[in-house]
């Protein structure tokens, strides 16, 4: 709780920062906003360790698009109070996305290593032509038996369509947004038994640093699109050091399972205080 607490916290003074920009010194102002670039990677780590712990994928996938939609309506009121124009979507949509492209990940990497070697070759009955080769694959949810090379190509499918999603959606941080989920997705898989933190924040750390350059050498340097990727973002890396710390660390990845009320307030504090700094801004213009 204490890492939703600081990631909650940060987003606030983040959106402080963004909502009063005109009232605030410029000094103020990329103060808040470099504070508030600690808050997505804590968000975004929670999305890698929900998919890791969660035994309904569906159940997860389609609460984060349930809440996107509630909280993008509230959003879009909140910003019309506050004339504010906005052509893109929230930050659900993301997490949502990250949830398919990951799916999309496991399914691609589990078809091709069950391809290679991994599982048996179904008997003679269960097949439909005794010449061709099929190995059984598992894929949740349902339990269906797919074909490995359908397995392979369904899974790129969902990742392709995760990302052409974002793009579409105009959700925030887009691409990479999705793909930092995805960085930490991959960090806590490979150490499934390692309890030791220090390994846990080198690989995130290596791991976001580089995902971070990539960007942003990609949007400024290679597609022409500095608006799109601000240098102060590099200061998101930092938020590593808070996710693997000593006592939040821990607390977020080896504590007992949270109340409904704990896993549900963030959600409910996203739009909310969203809305209510609109708000603000708004009777501040008519006053």
């Amino acid at each position: 709780m204490l890492l939703k607490l600081i990631a909650a916290i940060t987003m606030l003074i983040d959106h402080i920062g963004y909502y009063f920009f005109r009232w605030l010194p410029n000094d103020l102002y990329f103060t808040f906003r470099s504070i508030g670039r600690l808050a997505f990677p804590i968000f975004a780590y929670y999305i890698a360790l929900g998919y890791r712990r969660t035994g309904h994928l569906w159940r997860y996938f389609l609460r984060l698009l349930g809440f996107a939609v509630i909280s993008e309506v509230i959003i879009r009121r909140g910003h019309e109070l506050a004339a504010i124009h906005s052509s893109g979507t929230n930050i659900l949509f993301t997490f949502a996305a990250a949830l398919g492209f990951i799916s999309g990940w496991t399914l691609l990497t589990n078809s091709w290593r069950d391809r290679v070697a991994r599982l048996e070759l179904l008997t003679d009955a269960g097949r439909e032509n005794n010449d061709q080769n099929y190995y059984q694959i598992k894929f949740t949810p349902g339990d269906v038996s797919l074909h490995p090379a359908l397995g392979m190509l369904l899974g790129i499918a969902a990742m392709i369509v995760s990302l052409a999603a974002v793009i579409y959606l105009k959700s925030d941080y887009g691409i990479y947004g999705v793909l930092t989920v995805f960085a930490f997705h991959l960090v806590l898989t490979s150490n499934k038994d390692e309890e030791d933190l220090s390994v846990l924040l080198n690989k995130s750390l290596l791991a976001i640093t580089a995902l971070n350059i990539g960007t942003l050498i990609t949007y400024h340097f290679i597609l022409g699109m500095p608006e799109e990727f601000s240098y102060y973002q590099l200061l998101s890396i930092l938020s590593v050091f808070i996710i693997f710390s000593s006592k939040a660390g821990k607390q977020a990845l080896y504590g007992s399972k949270p109340t409904a009320w704990k896993r549900y307030s963030l959600y409910v504090f996203y739009p909310l205080h969203i809305f209510i700094l609109c708000l603000i801004v708004y009777l501040i213009r008519i006053c």
